[in-house]
């Protein structure tokens, strides 16, 4: 499923996707779609092997219209009919982290050395191939972003890291003793930090 495309950068790990609207594609994403911890992939360069691999971090409402209260030459159907393109204004961006990459088959839980461009496109990951991503090359489960994320100055990253290992648990019955460790102690920091 094709979610949107890369409208700009926060930094080389974090990514804004405009969410595509109805004018954009023929299968508009649903709100589940770019759910706050849903996968995703893309190609930082076209054809490439090299597929980044990040995680919804993050949801923006665009709506240029807000604070612009004067009078209205055409109503919305109106707009609809000689300005379509108009009503596309309003969207959806979601932030996306950067999670590490997939190359040939194999997760690299890092800092890719690649990174996405303007219009890359963006697409939700199978449940599939996010778990493939958290094992390592015995089957067991990986979580190798971890430590950078949880360095970053961000109340959310412990929200969303809950949120993934919750997705994980049930692909990983034999790690379930870690996945409970890290998720209590995130439950915890989740609780107690952002209260200072």
């Amino acid at each position: 499923m094709l979610i949107g495309t890369i409208v700009k950068s926060n930094s080389h790990i974090s990514y804004l996707c405009r969410v595509y609207g109805k004018l954009e594609t023929g299968e508009v994403p649903e709100p589940h779609h770019f759910a706050f911890g849903n996968f995703v992939t893309l190609a930082p360069v076209l054809g490439s092997p090299v597929r980044l691999v990040g995680v919804v971090h993050d949801t923006l409402l665009l709506n240029p219209d807000y604070g612009n209260f004067g009078p209205r030459l055409s109503s919305d159907a109106e707009l609809a009919v000689f300005s379509p393109d108009y009503l596309n204004e309003k969207g959806v961006l979601v932030d996306v982290l950067i999670l590490g990459w997939t190359e040939s088959g194999r997760a690299h839980h890092a800092v890719p050395a690649v990174s996405a461009q303007i219009g890359t496109v963006v697409e939700l990951m199978s449940d599939e191939d996010a778990e493939d991503f958290h094992r390592d090359a015995r089957g067991n489960f990986l979580m190798g972003y971890l430590p950078p994320l949880m360095s970053r100055n961000d109340p959310m990253v412990a929200n969303l890291l809950l949120v993934v290992l919750d997705r994980m648990a049930p692909a990983f019955p034999e790690g379930r003793r870690v996945i409970s460790v890290l998720r209590n102690n995130l439950a915890w920091k989740a609780r107690v930090v952002p209260a200072g």
